[in-house]
């Protein structure tokens, strides 16, 4: 007979209208008050998902931590979501989702002895495609979720097969109604056994969203009303009854809830992406470090960052509804985080370029010994001041960086003159306002010298780009600007001689004064208000090295200035962008008109990539997003729309924070979001293949790094390569040092959904290995051995 498994829980928002120590004190009492209910109520059973909490617990009150451990023993205190929080399901990195489980699981399993069988998201917004892999990899079989609801995506079941592109399958559960069932809506229960459904079905009750759980009164009124169709359960308990139970099998996603958290509030979205790379950076150079110069790896200190970004991450938070408040909160956490990674990666780098040999094998004259500083500015030797050019990723980068000297001429590793260029700088102090720009060709996670030289008059290298006032050209690619509205024109692969892009590009302004914060319940962003009829263009940069050119567009209450960028031997345009935004419940779209009949969308999600409608409905996606063959990744932006052959990226949205019933309860006191001054960058190219966008997207939020060092022998030589992958869709996300050891951690995925063998090195490690479409794959290293892991660093299942 079917039963009806009555889930004790209490969502918890750790911040949403409220901010993160309020929320710390919701956690305790909340707690505290499960504890309680389960010495009154000898049947009463409780969940609870989130690491954050239990650690917020564990450091506050161990005696209540005591307490919870030996509820968890008893099996009636049940621990769910082997995640950090309850993260938003979409924007972040796959490597974000592996750090949430490995943080947590081995927490969880440290402290209580168990990890969490089951992922559990009941308030997240949507879901990526990619999360039965990413829960399988993570230990968990089984998946809880609410949102989207029946309203918003129809399902043949509540419980089903949920599978991603790699074929990895969780048992997957949609709550019915509602999280937090309470007096005021017992009725819910029954509504619950009344639902046709073939199999049991679970109703979760107790006061949510700021905590409470289970009341006295409402366990007693439970126990008068309910029938023996109704037991106490946990999420593990219903899982393990429904396990064999034939149902159907879904494919797909799971979105959409409210399109508007994708776009909304840009600043925490900018954060959280930066914080993923910076980390992610750090860790592949600690590592480096640590085999090259044998120095300490930061685990602590890049942990503890870690967890910063994660509980960032919480729905509420990185989806920009959160009060104001909780922001000047969130900052304090990025900054931290990103000044960590940047503090070990400033110190890995330093000490692997104070120990290259930047002497080239020869030797300087006594005096500029004393001096070396000096010396390299005016060495007759004409060795060149030295430049090591560093770079985090697992593929060569090839990239303009820059110097904030100016050299009359400079060399590559092998001796060669390359070209330069003097650019602006931010500087302004008088005459001192450029600095020189190159091209560096950097190997995979290594470094290169380059060096600077001061006296010779070597003749300047012939120019590989051209530009002028509507024009920026190169080998590759001639993009040309509409005059009258600075957009656009056109972008014309010079490989191919086709224009990627037809006439229509454009900057818009769509109205949603009606809309709240969310946008619950709008599936389209279309109406426009205003739209850029006319912009100014010039010239900015035209050198052996790189064009540009400016575009200043002023409509409305918003003034957008473009500076595109063309690289020699590049065939994608870079855009760095200033918005200064002052619209007040209105939406920025950038479009671009894509020159393909019926094209297909494709978008970023975490670890792969997935199919996007081309109805012009708002859609989500990670770094990068593709229709037909024009590619745009971004180092900030989440959402877009594609509507036939035009690609719309969604800017800015001037909504009001934490408006979550819209027009009829606004005043004079609310205040409004990303007001002000914007920066971010997105680039344009010939989109190949999911694999190519992610390395594409991946070089945008990865820059080499560059360090002016002083002559000085040392035992490493001064170009280094420390990883090489033999096929291009192998995408590597993450180098760091095992949990457990000494050893490394090497994580790659297959990108291009087609199954592959690939030959990996890892500094003097080789091994050879079979990836199937779109899997993921953790390897430790260790002294030559190599075996594959889950994501928590344990041994496959």
């Amino acid at each position: 007979m079917k039963k009806i498994h009555m889930i004790g829980n209490a969502h918890l928002d750790p911040v949403w209208l409220w901010q993160w120590q309020e929320g710390f004190t919701e956690i305790k009492a909340t707690f505290r008050s499960a504890l309680d209910r389960m010495k009154e109520f000898d049947y009463f059973k409780f969940t609870s998902a989130c690491s954050a909490y239990y650690m917020w617990i564990e450091k506050s009150d161990p005696q209540m931590f005591e307490e919870i451990k030996q509820r968890v023993k008893e099996g009636r205190w049940n621990i769910v979501g082997g995640w950090y929080i309850q993260p938003d399901c979409n924007m972040l990195s796959g490597e974000s989702f592996a750090r949430h489980a490995l943080i947590s699981q081995r927490y969880f399993k440290e402290k209580f002895g168990v990890t969490a069988k089951t992922g559990y998201n009941v308030d997240s917004f949507g879901h990526n495609g990619n999360l039965p892999q990413i829960l399988k990899k993570s230990g968990m079989d089984n998946y809880v979720f609410m949102r989207p609801g029946k309203h918003e995506k129809e399902l043949e079941a509540s419980l089903f097969d949920w599978e991603s592109m790699d074929g990895s399958r969780v048992r997957t559960c949609r709550i019915p109604i509602r999280y937090n069932i309470n007096l005021n809506c017992i009725k819910n229960f029954e509504d619950i056994k009344e639902m046709p459904e073939n199999t049991d079905m679970m109703a979760f009750y107790g006061v949510g969203n700021h905590g409470g759980g289970a009341t006295i009164e409402l366990l007693d009124e439970m126990k008068r009303v309910l029938s023996d169709d109704f037991v106490y359960s946990t999420p593990d308990e219903f899982f393990e009854k429904v396990k064999d139970e034939k149902v159907p099998v879904l494919k797909d996603d799971l979105q959409y809830h409210a399109k508007g958290c994708y776009s909304v509030l840009s600043e925490i979205k900018a954060d959280n992406q930066k914080a993923e790379n910076m980390l992610c950076s750090a860790e592949a150079f600690s590592v480096l470090s640590k085999k090259l110069m044998n120095t300490k790896y930061p685990d602590t200190e890049l942990c503890m960052a870690w967890q910063n970004v994660l509980f960032n991450q919480f729905h509420d938070i990185l989806c920009g509804c959160s009060i104001r408040e909780a922001y000047d909160d969130a900052r304090y956490l990025h900054g931290e985080a990103m000044a960590v990674a940047d503090r070990n990666q400033n110190f890995a780098l330093q000490q692997i370029s104070w120990n290259i040999d930047t002497m080239d094998g020869k030797e300087l004259k006594p005096y500029k010994l004393n001096n070396p500083v000096c010396a390299a500015w005016k060495s007759k030797e004409n060795i060149g001041t030295p430049v090591v050019v560093f770079n985090p990723l697992a593929y060569e980068v090839k990239r303009v960086v820059s110097v904030r000297v100016i050299p009359k001429y400079m060399t590559d590793d092998k001796g060669n003159v390359i070209s330069i260029q003097a650019v602006r700088d931010s500087k302004t102090n008088g005459p001192e306002i450029y600095k020189t720009a190159f091209v560096a060709t950097v190997p995979p996670l290594g470094y290169s010298v380059y060096r600077m030289h001061f006296e010779c008059d070597e003749k300047p290298l012939k120019s590989e780009v051209s530009a002028s006032d509507k024009h920026i050209e190169n080998e590759f690619i001639k993009a040309e600007f509409n005059k009258k509205t600075g957009e656009l024109l056109s972008v014309i692969d010079k490989r191919t001689g086709k224009n990627l892009i037809t006439k229509g590009a454009g900057a818009y302004l769509m109205d949603e004064t009606s809309y709240d914060t969310w946008a619950h319940k709008i599936e389209k962003f279309k109406n426009i208000v205003a739209k850029n009829k006319k912009g100014t263009l010039k010239m900015i940069e035209n050198g052996p090295i790189r064009a540009a050119v400016r575009s200043v567009q002023k409509f409305a209450n918003t003034e957008i200035i473009r500076d595109y960028y063309l690289d020699a031997g590049s065939d994608e345009i870079i855009v760095k962008v200033k918005v200064d935004f002052h619209e007040k419940h209105k939406m920025l779209k950038f479009t671009l008109p894509v020159n393909e009949e019926k094209p297909k969308a494709y978008a970023e999600i975490p670890y792969g990539f997935i199919e996007r409608p081309t109805d012009g409905t708002e859609q989500v996606f990670g770094s990068w997003i593709s229709l037909g063959g024009v590619g745009i990744a971004t180092n900030s932006k989440h959402s877009f729309d594609a509507d036939e052959n035009m690609l719309s990226l969604t800017v800015l949205r001037g909504a009001i924070y934490a408006d979550h019933y819209g027009y009829d309860y606004r005043d004079e006191f609310c205040e409004y979001i990303d007001q002000g001054e914007h920066f971010f960058t997105y680039s344009i190219f010939p989109f190949k293949s999911p694999s190519d966008a992610t390395k594409r997207a991946q070089k945008l939020n990865n820059a080499p790094t560059t360090l002016i060092e002083t002559f000085h022998k040392g035992n490493l030589k001064t170009d280094y390569s420390g990883i090489s992958v033999s096929e291009e869709n192998i995408v590597v996300t993450a180098l760091k040092k095992n949990e457990d050891s000494d050893a490394l951690v090497l994580r790659c995925f297959e990108a291009d959904n087609r199954d592959t063998k690939a030959k990996i090195r890892v500094f003097d490690t080789e091994f050879e290995a079979k990836f199937s479409h779109n899997e993921i794959k953790t390897f430790v290293i260790d002294n030559g051995m190599v075996k594959e892991t889950d994501l928590i660093e344990w041994e496959k299942r």
